[in-house]
Order: structure tokens, then C-alpha cells, then sequence
């Protein structure tokens, strides 16, 4: 129109000078797209020529770019820059947008919220980073654009101590590190480490700094992280908060990863306390990268490659004497000054010392000359002060005097994982209730315990750990401490579920148990029906961990089962059977398949003499061992045991039963691999008819049924009947298992195999790719079910033409099958084929023909000259030319 500006320029770039190779790499992505691009650093001195360029470019320049970083605020001329170009927009005529490249953990805050919004931090990848400035450059802004805040989130905190006094200097340089302080910018995470020994004060710290700083953060998360396990599952109820991953996501690292992730992506800063951890290593990989401060409470001594320090030491006698008559309640500054001296000056003890105090009204030279009478008489040695052992017992037996029952309630608290404990486990300690909850009463108004929900608001109760320390050797003491198992171990079996290996919604109820089933089942007692029930729980946590992909964490759960009922019922009994069919299996799925071999035997030997030749258990042992016969090749040695268990379930439970579906279609299977399609179908067919409905149509057993009905009809060639299929069960096992899970990696490889015969190679390539990535993640890299994704990923590259880029992966896949599967393995063959046809291709006859033969030879005798996979291979070499093209 008449008399509006022309653009000179497509982008004005503002940034600090700070991020100097950023703008540079921005404007030459932007250059190379034939955009018009202004830069200028504006951290040089300033001449009026300079101005007058930035005049001009503010005004003539389509859109205005800004590198943001937390610095860019600071600097008066940025500033400018930003308010010019915003002043010129509103009042220009042309469409002029600010657009903005977030270069590390800045908020978008302000008039800089709405605007396009891309973001670099944490992205590595050259061609993603291009992909992203280009997507900026045309006003697109990201699908992870983070939202105005509603309202900062604060979870998991502690409750502060009533009259928390001095630490100011700690506090301070806590603030200097977490916020603005540039020593801590240099680690890139601004995170620290408070550190000391056990009572110092360490977690209260943490607490007061969490709330007194709260409004420097849009978000505060309160991390237990005494255990790994306990860090990632902290951060996976984050990662739902942020809508990163969904509820129901089965790998808790997965999830972990994603909350990390998007708080890296998004615009808000968040405080995250990882409290009591044991050294770096536990938290190696699991720190924030961006998007959040991490504060470590530890009483780990160096953490000065991770973190700045902040260095605890008891409290000053002014400060401790301050403390004491604060939270007791009282003048008394001689009395506080006896008492804090003879506590050795530990917050942890003063504060319970002081709420004894107050609610006794003791006197504090009284309770001092009690204290250090238990103090006296405390062993050494104990892993933690003996200060607070005088100061927890004193703690107790007032709650006792209260209440009686609070006796028993600490014991069994003690012996519980020293992270929160649901409400409903705590109803084996006590059977009545009101005198139960007048225990926990008692025992909260002196500080042992706390209140503590659960993030979905369940409740729950928390102990501190020396607590729990002191209460164990309390309950050694008086002869307790086995009754507190046996009701804690009683109390376990009523609640954790059973079904955790094939039943992914029993997965919410098994986490907050496991860790006080693991802690209970750590103490044998004298009884031997006790002792048989932490083998049952064991066994159900193995399971657990099974059926999530954790086979790492089931083994050592399955050999401890076995262990104690091989001890306390004999080898030859069938819970022992069950234990060995447990950890055979896990072997199996682990690759072993020469270790899980005899452990079915023995099991399947067991159930015969135990039970009887027709017993259902029996017919599961015939199963479990001919579907290892069959991974091994043993297709003859098999089959008559996969019919015996089909005849066996039929007649015990019916011919509808989800058992007897399983033993259906493991038979089927047996058929299609020795190529008698028409005599699989139908088979497959049932099965999944009575899993639909005896299980549902979202069951992961129906998903097995679906992905092995679509196989068939994929060999059958089938291809438009078998992808719906696989579409389906893929489907169902993402959400019921979780995207990282080796069933969900299996469903993965299907598809993509389907999609290669369609001819669609480059969509079969990235599940081929996740689903390799998944194997080796959850399984292991030597696992024959990673060897399974790298063949066909070669086999994929191949047909791609890509001949350099497959044959690495063929020799890997068939170096792990010779060693995991042994040198005449069926298996093995189809790798020694596929090598030798893509050497063939190669041009390398002299290569490929050796491979051929031995192929051969493996599945002559294996499944005898007439099978269609032995006539394949025998083609291939009779087809083979005779010498070098």
C-alpha cells in the first residue's frame, strides 16, 4: 500500500553475546534458505552508526528473532531492542511477529509468552535444530509450547519444623546456587548438594529452603531417592503430572526420562529436591539437563564433580539453645544450653527432645540427665548418632505411655522401606482400629511419624529413617521384632497382588507395596509358615518385575523364592515346581535357554510324582517346557507335548478356558513353523475367540492371539487381513504394557515385516529401528530377540540396497544366535541364509556358498529334507552361480 515501509530484511537476530555460535548457526540455516538475515552483537561498544543500524533494522525487518537466555533481560540493549521492534509492530501496517529460539532454561514470561515459540535446549541433533529455526522462520510454533502457568505446583514436601532457626548462611548460599549465582551455571543443571551425617539437619534444610523460596519456581518436587528406584518412581508421577507420559506407562525409567525431558522443554523453572541419596551413582542419568534446579540432600561425602556443596555441621549452641526453647515453648536458656550439649547439638534430636518436652513439660536439665543416661548405655557403632537414639527412645516410650499400642505400631514400622507407607498396609500392626489411629496419633504428635499422601491422594505415612533404625534395635531389645515381621509379612500377603505378571492393571497396586515387600522379605524368622509366605511374596514381585520387562530385578526375586522353599518344603514339592517354572521362564526370556531347560524338566518331574500325570500344573509344565523345545528348534521333540497339555486343560478346566486358549495357540504356532498352515488356523482362531471373551478384548493375551493370527495369514499372503491385526495389537500392548516393553518391541518388528512386504520400506525402518532399540534397552544386547531386529533391519537395508549398511548387522545378528542359541540352531540357519545371500549379492560367491551349505545341513536336520524352509535354502544354493560375476 502507499507509503508502507519495505522489508529489507526477513529477520532482525537479538541475542546476548552469549550465545555468539548460536546466532551464527541460526543465521546460516536462515541464509541458506534464502532468507535476509541482520546480526549484530550488541555486547561490542556502541557508535552512533551502530544505532542507526539497529534503528534500521528494528523498522525494516520482517519479524524479530530472539536467541532467548536468562541473560537476555539483563542487558539495556536487547531490551531496546525487544520494546523498539514491539513498538513498530503494533503500530506498522504489515503482519510483523516476534519469534523465539529458547536457548537454554529461560522462562517465556511477559509479552515474550504468546509469542511463536521453538525450542533448541537439549536438542543436539544437527538436522532437528535445523528443522526447528526453519519451523520458527515460518511462524510455526512448537507442539511442546509450554502453557501459562495456572498455579505453581508444590508436591511431596515435607511438613517445615515448627521454629526452624539459624542456617541462614546456608540458606543464602543454597539461593546463590540454585538461582543467579554463575558458579553454579557452570555445572548447566544449578543444582546442589547438601551433605552431612545422619541428624545434621540435612532434609529440614531442603524442606526450609522448598518453602521459604517457593515463589522463585513454578514448581516444587519432593523426590525420595534413598533408592533408585524410589528417584525414578517419584519422577514418573511427575512425568504424568506433565502430561509427559500416561499412568499406565509400564517402564518407570521411560517415564522418569519423559518428565526430564519436558521440563527441559518447557518454559517454566521447577525446583526438584532429590533427598537422602546414597552417592552420585544412584542418580547417574537421572538429573535435569534444563528446566529445573536439583537440590541432593546426601550423606555422601564428595560430591564436588556433580555439585556445589553445602557443607552441614551440627548447629551453633546459640542457635541450638534458641531452637529448644522455641519449640518447647519455654524460657529456660540454661536448661536448653545442658540439653543441647548433651544431644551433641543434632536438629534431629532437638526437635525431638523439645516436642517431648512440651508435651510432658519436663524439664530440659531433667530430660538431659535422661538422655545421656541412654546415651551412656547406647552401643557404638550403630549407624547413626547416639544422641538420637537416647532422643527417639525417650520419643517412643513417651508415645507408649500415651497410647500402648504404639509399641507395636513403631515396631512394625521399622521394618518397612523407609519411603511412604499406605495407610492400608499399617492395618496389620494394630487390628482395632481407633486404638490403631490413636497409635499413629501418639506417634505423629511426637514427630516419629508423618503424614505424607500419596500423589493421587491416597493416604500414607512416613518415618524417618533413623527412626526406623532405632525402632528396629528397640524392637531387637524387647523381643519384638519378630512379631512385627510375621504381622508386616501377614499384612503383605493379604494386599500385593498376585497376578502381576500377565495383569498390567494390578501394575499401581504392586509399586507402593514393593518396596516394603522387599525390605520385610530381607528378615528370615522362626517361623516356617512366615518364612513360606516371604517366599510367596517374593514370587509375586518377580512376577511383577516379569511381566514389566525388569528381568534384571525378578532373577534375583525368583532364585531367593526358590531358595527358601527348597529349604523349607523339600526339593521335590510343588511350590518348589511352581519356583523353578518361575525362574526357568525368566531365563528363557532372558535368552538362557540352556540354563531354563533342566529347571522345567525338574519342575515338569515334580508335578508328574506330586500331583498326578492329568493335574493342571502338570499340563503348564508341559507347555512351558515344549515351548522351550520349540525355541530350540525341537519342533518333533515339542508337539506331543503342547497336544498333552491341550487334552489335559480341556478336561480339567473346559475347552473355554484362557488356559486352555494358551495351550491352543501354542500348538498353533508349533504348525505354522512346520508349515502346516491350514492346521494353524483354526486353532488361532479359537484361541482368540476365548480370550476376548474370558479376558477382555484389551487383554495382552488377546493381543498375543491377534499378532500370531496375523502371522498366519501374512505367510498365507494375506497382507491386507493380517494388518489390521497388528495395527491392534500393537495397540493394546502399548497401553496395557507401555511403549518400551519387549512384547510392545515385538509388535514393532511384526508390523514393520508387513509393511517391507507391502513394498513400504520406509515406513517399516523406524519401527524396525525402535523396536532394536527396545531389545536392547530391556533385555540385553546379546539377546536373541535383539539378534531377530538386527536381521531383519539388515534384511530391510538390503532391499534398500544398502549392502555395506546390512552386512554388519546380519554378522552381529548371527554372532548372538550361535552363542545364545548354539552353532545348529534353526535360528542360527536363517542368519548363516541371509549372510550368504547378501555376499551373494556382493558379488562374493566363494563367501556365500559355505553358508548355504551349513544352513542346509542345520535344517536337514532339524525338519527333514521335505520342509519348506530346508527346500528354500536348498534353492538358494542350487542356485548359486558358480563362480564370481
Amino acid at each position: 500500500m502507499p507509503g508502507a515501509v519495505v522489508d529489507r530484511f526477513d529477520f532482525f537476530l537479538s541475542r546476548r553475546g552469549s550465545v555468539a555460535t548460536v546466532a551464527q548457526e541460526v543465521a546460516d540455516v536462515l541464509t541458506a534458505a534464502d532468507y535476509k538475515v541482520i546480526v549484530q552483537d550488541y555486547d561490542i561498544p556502541l557508535g552512533a552508526s551502530f544505532v542507526e543500524a539497529m534503528h534500521e533494522g528494528v523498522k525494516t525487518a520482517r519479524d524479530l528473532i530472539i536467541l532467548l537466555t536468562r541473560d537476555y533481560e539483563q542487558s539495556p540493549y536487547t531490551r531496546k531492542e525487544f520494546f523498539s521492534f514491539e513498538a513498530e509492530r503494533l503500530r506498522d501496517e504489515r503482519e510483523r511477529h516476534i519469534v523465539v529460539l529458547r536457548c537454554d532454561d529461560a522462562p517465556l514470561r511477559g509479552l515474550l509468552a504468546d509469542s511463536v515459540y521453538q525450542n533448541l535446549v537439549g536438542i543436539a541433533e544437527p538436522e532437528e535444530r535445523r528443522r526447528r529455526i526453519l519451523a520458527a522462520a515460518e511462524r510455526r510454533s512448537s507442539a511442546e509450547r509450554p502453557q501459562r502457568r495456572r498455579g505453581r505446583t508444590f508436591v511431596g514436601v515435607p511438613p517445615r519444623i515448627a521454629g526452624f532457626i539459624g542456617r541462614a548462611d546456608e540458606l543464602d548460599r543454597l539461593d546463590a546456587i540454585l538461582t543467579q549465582d554463575r558458579r553454579a551455571a557452570v555445572t548447566q543443571v544449578g543444582r546442589a548438594a547438601v551433605q552431612g551425617m545422619g541428624g545434621v539437619g540435612k532434609t529440614t534444610l531442603a524442606v526450609e529452603y522448598a518453602n521459604r523460596f517457593r515463589g522463585l519456581y513454578d514448581g516444587v518436587w519432593w523426590c525420595p531417592a534413598e533408592t533408585r528406584a524410589g528417584l525414578m518412581t517419584s519422577l514418573a508421577a511427575l512425568a504424568t503430572k506433565l502430561e509427559a507420559a500416561s499412568p499406565e506407562e509400564a517402564d518407570v525409567e521411560k517415564a522418569a526420562q519423559a518428565a526430564l525431558r519436558r521440563l527441559a522443554e518447557q518454559g517454566d523453572i521447577w525446583l526438584l529436591v532429590y533427598d537422602n541419596v546414597a552417592s552420585p551413582e544412584e542418580i547417574d542419568g537421572l538429573l535435569p539437563a534444563a528446566g529445573a534446579r536439583a537440590l541432593i540432600t546426601s550423606r555422601f561425602l564428595d560430591w564436588s564433580d556433580w555439585a556445589d556443596e553445602v557443607l552441614l555441621d551440627v548447629l551453633p549452641i546459640a542457635d541450638a539453645t534458641a531452637f529448644l526453647e522455641g519449640r518447647a515453648g519455654r524460657n529456660d536458656e540454661t536448661g536448653a544450653r545442658t540439653l543441647a550439649e548433651a544431644l551433641g547439638r543434632l536438629p534431629l534430636s532437638l526437635n525431638h527432645a523439645a516436642a517431648t518436652c512440651k508435651r510432658t513439660q519436663m524439664s530440659f536439665a531433667a530430660y538431659a540427665a535422661k538422655a545421656s543416661s541412654l546415651i551412656e548405655a547406647a552401643p557404638r557403632g550403630a549407624p547413626y548418632p547416639r544422641s538420637v537414639a537416647a532422643t527417639f527412645d525417650l520419643a517412643i516410650d513417651d508415645a507408649v505411655a500415651q497410647c500402648p499400642a504404639a509399641e507395636a505400631l513403631m515396631a512394625f514400622l521399622a521394618f518397612c522401606a523407609p519411603e511412604r507407607i499406605p495407610l492400608t498396609l499399617l492395618e496389620g500392626a494394630i487390628d482395632g482400629e481407633t486404638e490403631r489411629m490413636e497409635a499413629l496419633a501418639a506417634l505423629a504428635e511426637l514427630s516419629l511419624v508423618k503424614h505424607d499422601p500419596f500423589e493421587d491422594g491416597a493416604p500414607a505415612m512416613t518415618a524417618h529413617r533413623l527412626v526406623q533404625a532405632v525402632a528396629r534395635a528397640r524392637a531387637d531389645r524387647k523381643g519384638t521384632a519378630q512379631g512385627a515381621v510375621v504381622r508386616l509379612i501377614a499384612r503383605l500377603a493379604a494386599l500385593y497382588p498376585d497376578d502381576g505378571y500377565n495383569n498390567p492393571a494390578s501394575w499401581p497396586r504392586c509399586a507402593p507395596l514393593t518396596p516394603h515387600l522387599l525390605a520385610s522379605c530381607q528378615t528370615e524368622t522362626a517361623e516356617p509358615a512366615t518364612n513360606l509366605k516371604r517366599a510367596a511374596l517374593l514370587h509375586r514381585a518377580g512376577s511383577y518385575f516379569h511381566g514389566r520387562g525388569a528381568y534384571s530385578q525378578a532373577r534375583p526375586l525368583f532364585e531367593r523364592a526358590l531358595a527358601i522353599r527348597e529349604k523349607a518344603l523339600g526339593p521335590e514339592h510343588p511350590d518348589t515346581a511352581a519356583s523353578l517354572n518361575n525362574l526357568a521362564g525368566l531365563l528363557q526370556a532372558q535368552g538362557d535357554l540352556e540354563g531354563a531347560r533342566p529347571l522345567f524338566e525338574r519342575a515338569l518331574a515334580i508335578y508328574e510324582k506330586a500331583l498326578g500325570p492329568e493335574h493342571p500344573h502338570t499340563a503348564a509344565s508341559l507347555n512351558n517346557l515344549a515351548r522351550l523345545l520349540r525355541a530350540r528348534g525341537d519342533l518333533v521333540g515339542a508337539r506331543p507335548l503342547y497336544e498333552r497339555a491341550l487334552v489335559i486343560y480341556e478336561k480339567a478346566l473346559g475347552p473355554e478356558h484362557p488356559d486352555a486358549a494358551r495351550s491352543l495357540n501354542n500348538l498353533a504356532h508349533l504348525l505354522q513353523d512346520d508349515g502346516d498352515l491350514a492346521g494353524a488356523r483354526p486353532l488361532y482362531e479359537r484361541a482368540l475367540a476365548i480370550r476376548e471373551k474370558a479376558l477382555g478384548p484389551e487383554h495382552p493375551e488377546a493381543a498375543t492371539s491377534l499378532n500370531n493370527l496375523a502371522g498366519l495369514l501374512q505367510d498365507e499372503g494375506d497382507l491386507a487381513g493380517a494388518r489390521p491385526l497388528y495395527e491392534r495389537a500393537l495397540a493394546i500392548r502399548e497401553k496395557a504394557l507401555g511403549p518400551e516393553h519387549p512384547d510392545t518391541a515385538g509388535s514393532l518388528n511384526n508390523l514393520a515385516g508387513l509393511l517391507q512386504d507391502e513394498g513400504d520400506l520406509a515406513g517399516a525402518r523406524p519401527l524396525y529401528e525402535r523396536a532394536l532399540a527396545i531389545y536392547e534397552k530391556a533385555l540385553d544386547p546379546e539377546h536373541p530377540d535383539a539378534a531377530t531386529s538386527l536381521n531383519n533391519l539388515a534384511d530391510l537395508l538390503q532391499d534398500q540396497g544398502d549392502l555395506a549398511g546390512a552386512r554388519p548387522l546380519f554378522e552381529r545378528a548371527l554372532a548372538i544366535r550361535e552363542k545364545a542359541l548354539g552353532p545348529e540352531h534353526p535360528d542360527t540357519a536363517t542368519s548363516l541364509n541371509n549372510l550368504a545371500k547378501l555376499l551373494q549379492d556382493q558379488g562374493d560367491v566363494a563367501g556365500a556358498r559355505p553358508l548355504f551349505e551349513r544352513a542346509l545341513a542345520i535344517c536337514e536336520k532339524t525338519f527333514g529334507p521335505e520342509h519348506p524352509t530346508t527346500t528354500a535354502i536348498g534353492n538358494n544354493l542350487a542356485n548359486l552361480p558358480s563362480r564370481a560375476r
